[in-house]
């Protein structure tokens, strides 16, 4: 009975992936990541540019989106439907990380830059922005594609 308990609980340890306890855990959401183009809110010039106005994902890959702000004004990004239907990894600004399970905003008072490391979980066409400028322009769509493209 004992061999048969020892036997049963190797097998079931052979179907645990390795990752969960080897010294490195491989995370899928980080390795083989898709980077975005980085998307400028405001110029040397101009506080309501935007650029890319458009961005298309699919489900199921993780990706990086570098957001960088001018220091023209202050701008607070914001994509609510958006960071709601993806798996937020972790928020990079400068050497700190950030991990939590939702977002609301990432607001930037006097410029910078931050990162944001997700997954897209479910498909749809998302709007982004930031606050208090969308009416002026300062908007956006993110189309998130199924995994077969529809």
């Amino acid at each position: 009975m004992r061999r048969l308990i020892i036997v049963a609980l190797v097998s079931l340890a052979a179907t645990i992936p390795s990752a969960v306890y080897s010294d490195q855990i491989v995370d899928p959401a980080v390795h083989g990541l898709v980077r975005l183009e980085p998307l400028m809110l405001g110029s040397e010039t101009d506080s309501v540019h935007m650029a890319p106005k458009e961005y298309r994902l699919k489900v199921g890959q993780g990706y990086r989106w570098k957001i960088l702000a001018s220091d023209q004004s202050e701008y607070a990004f914001v994509a609510p439907a958006f960071l709601r239907n993806v798996w937020i990894r972790k928020v990079e600004v400068g050497d700190v990380e950030i991990k939590a399970a939702t977002l609301d905003e990432l607001e930037f008072e006097k410029g910078g830059e931050a990162e944001l490391f997700f997954v897209a979980i479910r498909p749809g066409t998302y709007d982004f922005g930031s606050r208090g400028l969308m009416e002026r322009g300062v908007v956006g769509k993110i189309i998130v594609e199924s995994a077969d493209g529809s």
